[in-house]
């Protein structure tokens, strides 16, 4: 049995530095694949603000992350680069797989594709993005996206978009192409289960089963500072696989990727430092931020992953987003955690 990838996801967030901050994000990633992270993933936001139900998300954004990847890419040697997410109604499926096969022919096949339907609601409405059917559209997109990756002429009407005859070159150096990896939950929904994952959670997990090569659940609320519970996650795995069985799937061929924002705290001089960091955006104390995040010891945040990834067949990968983006928390992550989780 391999051992689980290690993933991580650099400080994109911008300021009024935007050239300073990217080059250091750059530096960062060249860290990261020296200290042997094996995946960096980058966000995908369009606007200068995102907003859900007419509040503020995010008061901030980043550099477009095929440019980012880009970058990262001529830096490194062996780094993943994967999107997680890039919104895929955003973009028509030609322009999709152009970036897509692109970044994948620069880097020499290390891009994955994590993809997403939006959520933020001024940019699904600036771009006359249905919310009630983006994730059909989602799901069209990725089909035409893998169709025209293969190099030949695509002919498709669909709901969405239609192609007639259409072929994007260069084709990407995988094949059949770049490993597409999909997520699943809403933040709200780590307080709206009761017991049972309905609707659109469930259309959502049956997609992933259908269409994915690996899933990428969240598995928290900053909203309601909580993480999701175990059986959540172990409910949701189940109707991944049953859909992919009825597709003519191997359950056992979607990975099983576990993501969480994490910061290690073993002193005081580490609390403050994580304490620093929280108090830009997370709204609440310290004990709200442990109860929704990793926050701890190794020994500790190894357990509390156990704890809520028992009831999975198995976790292919982690995926972690620092809190503290420095360095040397960088290399704590890679040295002190990673072993206890291999």
């Amino acid at each position: 049995m391999r051992k689980p990838y290690f993933g991580v996801r650099p400080p994109t967030w911008l300021g009024d530095d935007a050239v300073g901050q990217t080059q250091q994000a750059v530096e960062w990633a060249v860290e990261a694949e020296r200290l042997d992270y094996d995946v960096l993933f980058v966000l995908d936001r369009l606007l200068a603000a995102a907003r859900k139900g007419g509040l503020s998300v995010y008061e901030s954004t980043m550099v477009d992350p095929f440019l980012m990847l880009a970058a990262v890419g001529a830096r490194t040697t062996r780094l993943r680069l994967a999107t997680l997410v890039a919104v895929v109604p955003f973009r028509h499926p030609a322009v999709m797989a152009k970036l897509t096969a692109s970044l994948d022919v620069l880097s020499g096949g290390r891009f994955v594709f994590g993809a997403g339907s939006g959520w933020s609601e001024p940019e699904l409405q600036m771009l006359g993005v249905d919310r009630r059917r983006r994730g059909a559209q989602l799901e069209e997109g990725l089909d035409l996206t893998r169709r025209l990756w293969t190099g030949e002429p695509v002919t498709a009407d669909g709901d969405f978009w239609s192609l007639d005859g259409v072929t994007v070159l260069p084709r990407p150096v995988q094949r059949p192409g770049p490993p597409v990896w999909l997520g699943s939950f809403a933040p709200d929904d780590a307080v709206t289960w009761s017991g049972r994952i309905g609707g659109a959670q469930v259309r959502a997990l049956e997609r992933v089963g259908r269409v994915a090569d690996g899933w990428v659940p969240l598995t928290y609320s900053a909203g309601h500072k909580r993480q999701l519970d175990p059986a959540q996650l172990a409910q949701g795995w189940d109707v991944v696989a049953e859909a992919a069985g009825a597709a003519g799937r191997d359950p056992g061929d979607i990975d099983v990727v576990y993501a969480h924002w994490i910061a290690i705290v073993r002193n005081d001089a580490e609390r403050r430092a994580c304490e620093r960091v929280l108090a830009r955006y997370f709204p609440g104390d310290f004990d709200d931020a442990r109860a929704t995040y990793l926050i701890g010891t190794p020994e500790e945040i190894a357990e509390r992953i156990r704890a809520q990834s028992a009831s999975l067949p198995r976790v292919d990968g982690y995926l972690f987003t620092p809190i503290n983006d420095t360095t040397e928390h960088l290399e704590a992550i890679a040295t002190d955690l990673r072993p206890l989780l291999s």
